[in-house]
């Protein structure tokens, strides 16, 4: 059976610490953590991941609303290995063999909304999850450069004018926190509505709204409201609960909340209930998540991107995907960047 590639999306949410997130660090940390083969993520005896072919493109070249994206691919280079083997005359016969393999996934990160459109090349190829592995990792990398980088630089100028203030990795940390990166997979609201009418009864269904990357939450004035008061109270996060037990919660009225949460990937839910056997499912974001297959794609990592985003184009038309309502200072970084190439 050949093998169908479908398009997973994801909302790529970046912050170094509270005030600063993907664009406001491009330049120093998060583009030259996609250079290829800049860094290498090694797990023990399971190989090795890093990104290839990686390029800053321009999906749509309009000046004064331009929309870029970082395509590439991220392989996984590792050895399959096997004990034994069977045979009909023989049965179970011990063969000790290797094979190399590196089967790999083409990616899209699209700057302006920072959704991230993922395709399996091959059978075995990197998740989403290991996208967000392996990302979080160069990035950390990377940062750990540029704090250095900018710890030389201020001994430099230190060294050539005393009277100028020491400047400490540590002081350097607390202006360019950490990166901290989440992938949450963007929901299909027809794969929720089967997920939910599977379940003949509910008993809870909590909703976790997650930092975001300065985009607005437009879902409704319950969640606009809810966004507003954990920031006022410094919260990282806030979680909502619904429950009932005893005789269930109404279908509808769940798969209507967790529908409007979900929309733009800023929250994380999770269900719980049973379903006609009386068989306990819990279900979260994975398995609700949108896919859409393809006859075929380009293997060129950059050719796939164009297609990548004219699919992603024809869900927002059909409100398949919600987007974001961006703030003035993201596009005028997108605008920057766009400049600069």
């Amino acid at each position: 059976m050949a093998f169908t590639k479908k398009l997973e999306f994801g909302n790529y949410t970046l912050k170094f610490g509270e005030d600063k997130v993907l664009l406001d660090l491009f330049n120093e940390v998060v583009m030259p953590s996609f250079h290829e083969m800049k860094y290498v993520r090694s797990l023990k005896d399971k190989g090795e991941y890093f990104f290839l072919d990686t390029k800053l493109i321009k999906l749509d070249d309009n000046p004064e609303a331009p929309v870029l994206g970082i395509s590439g691919k991220i392989v996984k280079n590792t050895r399959l290995k096997r004990d034994q083997i069977f045979r009909e005359d023989g049965g179970l016969i011990e063969d000790k063999s290797e094979l190399e393999t590196a089967p790999s996934s083409t990616f899209l990160l699209i700057l302006n909304t920072h959704r991230l459109i993922l395709c399996k090349e091959v059978p075995g190829a990197p998740t989403i999850s290991n996208f967000q592995s392996t990302s979080q990792y160069c990035l950390k990398q990377q940062h750990k450069k540029f704090i250095e980088d900018e710890f030389e630089k201020a001994k430099k100028i230190k060294g050539e004018n005393p009277e100028v203030e020491r400047v400490t990795k540590k002081s350097l940390v607390n202006r360019y926190p950490y990166p901290i990166l989440r992938i949450t997979p963007l929901s299909d609201k027809v794969s929720l509505k089967d997920f939910v009418t599977r379940l003949k009864h509910i008993d809870k269904v909590s909703i976790k709204l997650l930092p975001t990357n300065r985009e607005e939450i437009d879902n409704d004035d319950f969640w606009s409201d809810f966004g507003r008061r954990r920031e006022e109270m410094n919260s990282k996060a806030a979680k909502v609960e619904f429950s009932n037990p005893k005789e269930g919660l109404e279908g509808d009225k769940v798969y209507e909340q967790a529908n409007a949460a979900s929309g733009l990937g800023n929250s994380e839910v999770k269900l719980k209930g049973y379903d006609e056997q009386g068989d306990t499912i819990n279900g979260s974001n994975d398995d609700f998540s949108l896919t859409v297959e393809l006859e075929d794609l380009p293997r060129d990592a950059e050719r796939a991107a164009t297609v990548k985003y004219g699919q992603f184009k024809h869900l927002v038309a059909e409100n398949v995907i919600k987007l974001p309502v961006l703030a003035d200072e993201v596009i005028a970084k997108v605008v920057s960047i766009f400049r600069g190439l």
